[in-house]
């Protein structure tokens, strides 16, 4: 059997840098408290199979483009895909005029209920009566969108 044989100091140095990554993987998941997650979950429409919420960048940035409401900040940006007439469609709003900041959040309908994490460099927790506020936002402006458009529209 062939076997590798490294200097004590490379495996306590590689024991360490293998802590110190999974550390910072757990320290920069999730987010969420369980208030949180049921805010969520409880807020779904029953056609919405997935959300996602992240921060994008405003549509407008070129220099000189005479943007003057521009700050540079991230776009609260939401996804959903919606169950309508047997097909799923994906639909995507971006909330402009927003105050704040944005929020990372994903949340998906499984055979289980949902799957609610926050993996992004904004969680919930940061701020969760502001993410509660941007997260209904969000899901009232896919809405909205759909009813503009009464034939694709599957809400009642």
């Amino acid at each position: 059997m062939l076997r590798h044989t490294f200097p004590r100091s490379q495996r306590a140095f590689a024991c360490l840098m293998l802590a110190a990554i999974a550390g910072g993987l757990t320290a920069c998941s999730d987010g969420m408290s369980d208030t949180d997650i049921a805010f969520v979950t409880a807020g779904m429409p029953a056609q919405f199979q997935s959300i996602r919420m992240y921060g994008a960048v405003p549509e407008n940035l070129a220099p000189g483009a005479g943007n003057t409401k521009t700050t540079g900040r991230l776009r609260q940006a939401c996804q959903a895909i919606i169950r309508a007439e047997g097909r799923d469609v994906r639909e995507t709003v971006i909330l402009e005029d927003e105050p704040g900041e944005s929020f990372d959040l994903d949340a998906t309908r499984t055979a289980d209920g949902w799957t609610v994490t926050s993996d992004g460099l904004r969680p919930p927790s940061v701020d969760p009566v502001g993410f509660r506020t941007r997260f209904t936002t969000c899901v009232n402006a896919i809405r909205d969108k759909y009813a503009a458009e009464p034939e694709k529209a599957p809400f009642k």
